[in-house]
């Protein structure tokens, strides 16, 4: 081999060396980020990433969350009833999830009753659901009010008439008129409503979800997407230029061994 040729293999092999070491260089940010979600999302279950939510601010108006208009909610037991979304809330507690219209709410005998369009809801003091009665359990259709009448039992005003039912809700009796202290409307304090905002959009974000969109590169849009491809692409090309140069490594290697032996030979 002649000295300009061997000139012209070592300029590459070096150019090749400088720019091994670049490509690694400018993918190692994105393996750490890639083996770091990785492995988060390898053990969703037990750190629990699709029950715990994100309280950012910034990154839940990332996601474009918004809370829906909050006005009014009703007051029951001490506490006002709201309806944020399909979700229905105990001051900011959160109770139940995709539920129907919320009609109003009232206290009876220790429990904390919440109508919905086609349901009741029987929760304890503390919150703990007790027993949801719909249709089947005799729940009339069109609830357009619940209240409580003079002598304690519940009342229901639906679009064909009104009902009362007995202590045990087992049975329902229609009348045509229905005196009752129902479930009215008030206007939320301001302070619940921040609140409420705040706690809704604080549970519409799994951080499950975040992990996944940083693992895919979707948290930036459809160019995080093709920044993801192009670390893609460099792990591939630090796996090509490193293999080559492994080998040339050991063709240079082998090569300068025989070249050595055949000199001791001669000599």
């Amino acid at each position: 081999m002649t000295r300009h040729k061997r000139t012209r293999r070592a300029k590459l092999l070096r150019s090749l060396y400088i720019w091994h070491r670049h490509i690694g260089l400018t993918a190692a940010l994105g393996v750490i980020i890639l083996s770091v979600t990785g492995l988060l999302l390898n053990h969703t279950s037990e750190l629990k990433l699709g029950s715990r939510h994100v309280q950012s601010a910034a990154l839940i108006d990332w996601y474009g969350i918004k809370s829906p208009e909050l006005e009014t909610g009703y007051p029951a037991a001490g506490y006002t009833i709201t309806q944020v979304g399909d979700r229905i809330y105990r001051d900011t507690r959160h109770l139940a999830d995709k539920t129907n219209r919320l009609i109003g709410a009232v206290e009876l005998a220790d429990m904390l009753i919440i109508g919905l369009d086609g349901h009741l809801l029987l929760y304890t003091p503390r919150g703990e659901l007790i027993e949801d009665l719909g249709g089947s359990a005799g729940v009339p259709a069109g609830m357009q009010a619940i209240g409580i009448t003079a002598d304690g039992k519940l009342a229901i005003q639906a679009a064909h008439g009104y009902y009362q039912t007995d202590d045990s809700f087992l049975e329902w009796r229609e009348t045509d008129t229905l005196t009752a202290q129902w479930s009215r409307a008030v206007p939320l304090e301001e302070t619940l409503r921040v609140e409420l905002t705040s706690a809704y959009r604080g549970s519409g974000l799994p951080v499950e979800r975040v992990i996944l969109d940083i693992h895919s590169g979707r948290i930036l849009g459809t160019w995080g997407v093709y920044l993801v491809d192009f670390i893609a692409v460099l792990f591939i090309a630090l796996a090509l230029s490193g293999s080559w140069l492994w080998w040339r490594r050991r063709i240079s290697a082998k090569t300068h061994s025989k070249h050595k032996h055949a000199r001791h030979s001669t000599d």
